[in-house]
């Protein structure tokens, strides 16, 4: 996949997740990184101006 096309993820903060996460998004197909940044573009456009992750006792993310 090249780095162009990835663009989308990487504004949406791709370079932030672990190296073996960021490889099965560069692994994707362009199909399926179509899909992928568009359900991003969607989240963004709902998302909060601010966001944040918390985890409770018994380690449960969510977004807050």
């Amino acid at each position: 996949m090249s780095k162009d096309s990835l663009g989308p993820l990487n504004a949406a903060g791709l370079q932030r997740l672990p190296e073996p996460m960021r490889a099965v998004f560069e692994d994707l197909s362009p199909e399926e990184l179509r899909v992928a940044s568009a359900i991003q573009e969607r989240l963004n456009a709902v998302a909060p101006d601010v966001e944040g992750q918390i985890s409770d006792p018994n380690n449960n993310n969510c977004l807050c």
